[in-house]
């Protein structure tokens, strides 16, 4: 008896996979998905909230949704891309969202903060770091980062300086004062912060996005500083959360969202083009500007490869990543010892 709620969910499971399998043939780009006893029965509503605007990291949802893949999982899954900054747990506290896109980082941060945060599948799992311009000629490496203006958003908090000051102290230079740096709140307009000459460098970025968009805004020569090979914890990847009261009371429904997702994960990698085309219908890309388009198209080639199989993250990368959140003051001592991985990061459903 202990195990019959999982059964059923395993049951369950089952069924919307045998329901959501499409035939291969000429026409499968035209077929959408359809199953009738999943199409009959009344649709689980969630409400997921996107980090910031829908871009090619948010693929397999998109995916997903145009495949049928949600509506074959018994799943109405609404796309809600925020109009400001939002703080997502409120959101979900408030009724407004069930799930929201994050950040390893920022739920870290949250979590240290005493707010209610649970991390439950990664989906998304890129390189990243500091863009800058390689072809002004005065940063060519980490150590000459050191005093510059850096572009992030959250600025002017602790932030953008921990990370740069890190891989410059990485790169051996252990002299460099991290009050010397300049801050700019540019918010996730990276490349626009750089070409306007309001900052130097800009961090906080992804290498599939932030590179190919200034590269088709005119920075022949952008590149970056990678986090993952300059001391700073790679958490240049996105997860979905919620509260752990909502994860408990919809525990269920929420396992079908990850295995619909890891469904239009497999679509991604095995039919490349038929991705692209939805992303394109629900992007409208044929009604963007010339230079837009080509964004779109560049964006979208680099983010391809960037979707694990593997939704689940260890203990013990977290347990790193809140003990550089400590060292480069950005959490209190106290605060990071306090809480534990498991009160903010499962992986019960991502299996």
């Amino acid at each position: 008896m202990i195990y019959l709620r999982q059964i059923v969910v395993i049951i369950a499971t089952a069924a919307a996979l045998l329901c959501g399998s499409v035939a291969h043939g000429e026409k499968q780009q035209q077929q959408q998905q359809v199953c009738t006893s999943s199409s009959d029965a009344k649709l689980e509503t969630i409400r997921l909230g996107l980090e910031w605007f829908t871009n090619p990291d948010h693929l397999p949802l998109i995916v997903a949704q145009k495949h049928g893949i949600f509506k074959s999982f018994g799943l109405d899954v609404q796309l809600i891309e925020p109009s400001d900054h939002w703080e997502a747990e409120e959101e979900i506290l408030a009724g407004r969202l069930d799930v929201a896109v994050t950040e390893p980082l920022h739920l870290a941060q949250d979590a240290a903060r005493g707010k209610p945060v649970l991390g439950f599948s990664r989906f998304l799992h890129t390189d990243g770091g500091v863009l800058y311009d390689a072809g002004r000629g005065d940063i060519r490496r980490p150590a000459d980062m050191c005093g510059k203006t850096i572009s992030y958003p959250g600025s002017p908090g602790p932030g953008g300086p921990a990370i740069v000051n890190t891989m410059v102290k990485a790169d051996g230079k252990l002299d460099c004062d991290i009050t010397s740096y300049g801050k700019h709140n540019g918010s996730f307009f990276h490349t626009d912060a750089l070409q306007s000459n309001k900052a130097d460098v800009a961090t906080l970025i992804f290498w599939n996005f932030e590179i190919p968009e200034a590269k088709a805004k005119g920075m022949k020569d952008a590149a970056f500083f990678s986090l993952k090979e300059w001391g700073v914890p790679d958490f240049c990847q996105l997860v979905l959360m919620t509260t752990p009261s909502h994860f408990d009371k919809r525990k269920d429904v929420l396992r079908k969202l990850v295995l619909a997702m890891r469904r239009a994960t497999g679509i991604v990698h095995q039919q490349p083009d038929l991705a692209r085309e939805y992303y394109y219908q629900h992007v409208k890309k044929e009604e963007a500007s010339e230079t837009q388009q080509a964004v779109i198209d560049a964006t979208f080639t680099a983010t391809l490869p960037a979707f694990p199989n593997d939704n689940m993250m260890s203990t013990e990368y977290y347990d790193h990543l809140m003990g550089w959140l400590v060292e480069t003051d950005q959490v209190e001592v106290e605060a990071g010892e306090e809480v534990s991985v498991s009160s903010y990061w499962t992986n019960e459903i991502s299996w």
